[in-house]
């Protein structure tokens, strides 16, 4: 009985909804096409947020403020012959966060991971018309023609190589900035 009456409810909605719609033919035809637009214009308005101080910071933070006055006070070289690929400069280039979850990441075994990694990336090819190409031919050069490694890439160099030979792990300094007395 109930099976009956909810059939017959459900049949005589969906008749009258089918008739409405066969009436209508314009309407239903153009207004998914207008819904798809309206809410598609919404992609102009898309944009690919670069600057990572903006991703990862509270909009209201210190660090937003703390890094004005660093890049004030400690003006980076952004000559053709540095590499400035900093956190907090923005710029075409790709960035890689590391993390520890145990210990630091100036750990040896840390170290070499970031350093395999950074191996790996240099190494990737990619084919395009014909020609393989590779992080050489697409990186800053300098005058002697060969590839910038960031500095910070190059610290760990050597924080590796004076814990192979049973040296002191040198000074870490901030490597590529200058105050403006000299």
């Amino acid at each position: 009985m109930l099976r009956q009456v909810l059939h017959e409810g459900l049949r005589t909605s969906f008749h009258k909804l089918g008739h409405f719609v066969a009436n209508h033919p314009v309407f239903f035809a153009s207004a998914p096409v207008l819904i798809s637009i309206l809410l598609g214009a919404s992609f102009s308005r898309y944009r690919i947020e670069e600057n990572v101080e903006y991703l990862l910071a509270p909009k209201h933070s210190l660090a937003k403020i703390e890094g004005n006055l660093v890049d004030s006070l400690f003006p980076v070289n952004r000559s053709k012959h540095t590499l400035y690929s900093d956190l907090q400069t923005p710029g075409r280039y790709g960035r890689v966060i590391v993390t520890s979850r145990r210990g630091s990441v100036l750990d040896p075994h840390h170290i070499n991971s970031v350093l395999k990694l950074h191996n790996t990336i240099t190494q990737i090819q990619v084919p395009m018309l014909g020609f393989n190409y590779t992080f050489a031919h697409l990186c800053l050069l300098d005058d002697s023609k060969s590839c910038i490694v960031d500095d910070i890439l190059q610290v760990l160099e050597e924080m590796r190589s004076a814990r192979a030979s049973n040296r002191s792990v040198p000074p870490l300094h901030y490597p590529i900035t200058k105050l403006k007395d000299g």
